[in-house]
C-alpha cells in the first residue's frame, strides 16, 4: 500500500459506505416487506368479515 497515504482513513471512508449501504438495503427490504405482509392482513380482514357474514346468514 505505498499508493495511499492514509489508510486508516480510506478504510473508515470504505467502511461508512459499505455501512450506508447495507443499512439503506436493508430499510428498504424491510419497508418492502412491511408494506406486503399489511396488504395480506387486510385481505384477510376483509375475507374474515364476507366468511361471517355468509355464516350468519345474510
Amino acid at each position: 500500500m505505498v499508493l495511499v497515504k492514509n489508510e486508516r482513513g480510506v478504510v473508515l471512508v470504505m467502511a461508512l459506505a459499505l455501512l450506508f449501504f447495507v443499512s439503506l438495503f436493508l430499510f428498504t427490504f424491510v419497508s418492502w416487506h412491511d408494506s406486503l405482509y399489511g396488504t395480506y392482513d387486510s385481505l384477510g380482514t376483509v375475507y374474515e368479515k364476507a366468511a361471517i357474514t355468509k355464516m350468519q346468514g345474510g
